[in-house]
Parts: structure tokens; sequence; C-alpha cells
């Protein structure tokens, strides 16, 4: 069994199609299919069948779907820890964090991280949980940092690193915020939105209508979070931000009008059978010690 042929039969399933896969490999589709049916001919079995709706993994290929990407993964960490150990590359550290973890608790665990490992070539990958999974199990991630409680695939482990408080957030000196005691007080707000969390989403709403307010309603609708920092200190809008994103801004003021009732938890994920590096270990550390720290800051 070659390990290519596992490399273009896990890609053919990721992407679901062999004419995807084979573009995205560099490969005429011929060349794929001969790859896949060498592969099941060693095996005796059929791994992948063609429908109507696409391709579709049998039993037994996603039986060995599992101990592929496992395969792989280990096969991509010892050709780096190899090269690391023959000099051959320097000792690297290959980070994910969600948009929120990068901009916020993330960006200030990988400053003190780079203290403690001056020698340290970290690369960071954007992203979100789908992402990640797939970049951990197949050894591209040594961990990723993001929000959420929902299941993740059974080979991926996942630690509490804390939960992050969500604010009310605009301009020092905006009249609304700077005289607001309550949610209540929030009314005639002109905002800039974007996507939360599911639950949290749902925790706005019942807190603004238990205050007697509309839901939230958009004036400016965004996902980018260096636009939404630039147009909340230019203007009076109001904005629903983690309060890692406006601990350190300067021009920029949070209220924790919810009474800590709006928060999303912080996950670290991570291979559930890898090796834990000691750059991995104290990174999860610094994270929680973050967290803490966040946690205990006070917002009025």
């Amino acid at each position: 069994m070659e390990l290519r042929d596992l490399e273009y039969f896990l890609a053919v399933v990721d992407t679901g199609s062999f004419t995807v896969a084979a573009r995205r490999r560099g490969l005429s589709q011929q060349a794929l299919s001969k790859s896949l049916a060498r592969l099941e001919d060693e095996l005796g079995v059929v791994l992948l069948e063609r429908t109507p709706k696409g391709v579709m993994v049998t039993r037994m290929g996603d039986s060995l779907l599992q101990h592929a990407r496992t395969m792989l993964s280990e096969v991509a960490v010892f050709r780096r820890d190899l090269d690391v150990a023959l000099g051959r590359s320097a000792n690297r550290f290959a980070l994910g964090m969600s948009p929120v973890a990068s901009a916020g608790i993330g960006a200030r665990a990988v400053i003190r991280l780079q203290r403690r490992y001056p020698q340290l070539r970290m690369r960071i990958e954007g992203g979100v949980k789908a992402d990640f999974t797939r970049l951990l199990l197949s050894g591209d991630l040594e961990l990723a940092v993001t929000t959420g409680t929902e299941d993740v695939d059974p080979q991926i482990m996942v630690t509490a690193i804390g939960l992050e408080r969500w604010l009310v957030v605009a301009r020092r000196g905006n009249p609304i915020l700077t005289k607001a005691r309550s949610i209540g007080d929030l009314a005639g707000a002109d905002w800039l939105f974007g996507k939360l969390p599911d639950d949290l989403d749902l925790s706005v709403d019942q807190e603004f209508a238990a205050a007697g307010l509309e839901p939230i309603q958009a004036q400016i609708s965004t996902v980018s979070i260096p636009f939404a920092l630039s147009m909340l200190a230019a203007t009076d809008l109001l904005a629903l931000l983690p309060q890692s994103l406006v601990t350190d801004h300067p021009g920029l003021m949070g209220r924790d009008l919810a009474q800590g009732r709006w928060t999303t938890p912080l996950i670290a994920m991570r291979r559930r059978r890898a090796a834990i590096s000691p750059a991995t270990a104290d990174l999860m550390d610094i994270l929680k010690d973050e967290a803490q720290r966040l946690a205990s800051d006070a917002f009025p």
C-alpha cells in the first residue's frame, strides 16, 4: 500500500468528486482513478461508489478513512520532526485560530509563546472548526483555538480554555453607551452587526425582548473584524464584540450590560493521539492564563 494512494483516496472523500480532487492534486482524472483502483485491488474491497449525487464512501471505505487519516498524520509529524532533528528546518509550530481568537486572546498568547521560544517559527492558519478538524487530522496543525461547544470528530480532543464575555461596544464618548446602565437604555441606537454564535444570538434576542426592545437591526452588516473596529472608532454605531477585542483598544469602550450572561466558550482542539510538544503544552497554559486575566477585568 502506497501512501500516495491513501492521499488520493482522502482527496476524493474530502471533495466528494474525482474531478475536483484530481484538479487540486495536479493529476489527470484518469491517473487518480487508476490510483484508487489499485488501492481497491490491493485491499480486495470497494471503497468508493459513483452515484448521481456524487461519490459515496462504502462501509469498508469509511473504515479505511479513519486509519488513513491517522497514518498520514503520523507520517507528516515524523517527517517534520526528522527535518528539525537533522537541521533541515527550524523548529516550527502550526496554530489554527478563529477570527475572534486571533484578534483577541490568541494574539496575546502567541506573543508570550514567542518570547518563551524565540527560535520558534510559527504559522497561523485562520478558519473555523471544520477547517481545523481537517488540518489537525492531516497533521498540518498542532493546535487550534476557537469558540463553541458542538461535537467534533472523535479523533479530536477538545480542552476548555475559558469563557469569552461579549460586550456592547462603541467609540469612547459615544453619547448612548456612555449613559447606558441597562439594555433598555440602548433604544434608538444604530448598530453594526455580524453573525453571532447560535446560542449567543438567541440569548441576545431574549435580553432585548425582556427590556422591551426589538431585536437588533443592523445599519451595517459585516463579518470583518478590522472593518468593524475601524467603523466603530469613527462613528456612533454600536456593536456586540468579544471582550478581548476591546480590552486594549485605545479608541473603544465596552459595557457588560448583560451582567455576564453573554458568553461563549473558548476551546483548544488537538488530535487525540498526537504527542504534545513542549510548545503546545506551554501554549495551552498561556491561553488559560490569558482567559483568567480577561475574566478578572471589570467592565461597567
